[in-house]
């Protein structure tokens, strides 16, 4: 197995050990409000990259998801901790292949085609917390917001420019209409504080659950089901795409993704399809990248 591929088995492996172990609680695994990243590029991470280094940051308890190469900590007077273990991420690059098909339109001289392709790449990353940064260094280490400091009046503002209707028709329950393109949102009051996050947090994470549902919309990224011939599978699926939306929308926003009260009836599903084929993950991960972007660029 190639390093790549080899760093998306271990993780999910980890991954399913977490769902196992922390059963209902498993989101905790993502724990920090940030999202992952690059301390060079200032760029975030995607897809499973993302995932990864956020599991990493939660597991590990790094103060900051902030991550480079060792060159990149290198050039920013930056010098990785003696002993220091990385984590793997994954990336594409484009390289070209020979055809041995002819194409009169695209031939080179001793007549084959060149086609360009993506090869999956490995590389090794490290966190701020394990590195020390020299006096000259021009890197600013970031002051973290707590839940108080972040204004939900701005999700609101957030929420108010979407191209959803949010309705409140039925005060007992929380869902997207695909064919009505709505989310119907209980009231917020009836939303409870829990040991785990706030009412208010509860209230803000469900709809980013829900949203993220929205974006299946053919007008928004046409999300098609996954599994065609297993209904089941391909429902367990979406709820787990819009379960990583969730928690990505909320990082965004600095507050703590909840639990869902129907999370407990996938979980089973996605531990068994997960041990079957870790593309299950990735695949999940890439979708809700995608319905995410679509809202936050």
């Amino acid at each position: 197995m190639t390093k790549p591929k080899q760093i998306l088995q271990d993780f999910t492996g980890e991954v399913i050990n977490s769902m196992v172990n922390n059963n209902d609680n498993w989101q905790k695994m993502f724990g920090c409000q940030t999202n992952s990243k690059n301390a060079l590029t200032g760029k975030y991470y995607r897809g499973f990259n993302w995932l990864n280094l956020s599991f990493t940051t939660e597991e590990k308890k790094y103060k900051h998801n902030i991550w480079a190469t060792y060159k990149q900590w290198l050039s920013l007077d930056a010098q990785v901790k003696k002993g220091s273990k990385g984590t793997g991420v994954v990336y594409y690059q484009p390289a070209l292949f020979r055809n041995a098909k002819k194409d009169e339109t695209a031939t080179t001289k001793d007549g084959s085609v060149k086609v360009q392709s993506n090869i999956m790449r490995a590389s090794t990353v490290f966190n701020l917390d394990q590195v020390e940064l020299s006096n000259k260094s021009t890197f600013k280490v970031p002051q973290l917001n707590s839940g108080k400091q972040y204004s939900i009046d701005h999700i609101d503002k957030f929420i108010d420019g979407v191209d959803v209707e949010i309705v409140n028709e039925d005060n007992n329950s929380c869902y997207y209409n695909e064919t009505k393109d709505l989310i119907n949102m209980a009231p917020k009051e009836t939303f409870k504080d829990t040991k785990d996050a706030n009412a208010t947090e509860h209230y803000y994470a469900t709809l980013f659950h829900e949203l993220t549902h929205a974006t299946k919309h053919a007008k928004r990224v046409n999300r098609k089901a996954k599994f065609q011939d297993d209904a089941h599978k391909s429902y367990a699926f979406e709820e787990l795409v819009a379960e990583l939306g969730a928690i990505m929308f909320s990082k965004h926003f600095g507050i703590s993704k909840t639990i869902r009260e129907n999370h407990a009836q996938y979980l089973n599903s996605w531990i068994k399809a997960l041990k079957n084929d870790y593309t299950f993950l990735t695949s999940a991960v890439a979708k809700a990248n995608q319905g995410f972007s679509f809202y936050v660029k």
